[in-house]
């Protein structure tokens, strides 16, 4: 009986370093590489334009208006491509869509 103990004491020793041989260190992934949004979207808007102290015609008033609504429309299509830039960015990240 005492054989056996031993026997299977011994056989136990021998299978845990071949056990051991078949789990191995994993390195942790690398971090997350964040994309960059494109730099037109990163850009400045146009400033309002300058009308100085004058009195304008209706003529100049529509046309400085026709350039300022232009880059009022320019600037909030391009913030908001920054915005769904960033929101489609952080879903991938997170694991949602």
């Amino acid at each position: 009986m005492k054989l056996i103990k031993t026997l299977t004491l011994a056989s136990l020793l021998l299978a845990l370093p071949a056990c051991s041989a078949s789990t191995r260190f994993v390195s942790p992934p690398p971090a997350p590489q964040l994309a960059k949004p494109d730099s037109a979207l990163t850009r400045d808007c146009d400033r309002p334009v300058d009308v100085g102290d004058k009195p304008l015609s209706q003529e100049e008033t529509e046309n400085l208006w026709v350039k300022d609504r232009g880059a009022l429309v320019s600037c909030r299509r391009s913030k908001a491509a920054l915005r769904d830039f960033y929101a489609d960015r952080d879903s991938r990240l997170t694991g949602q869509k």
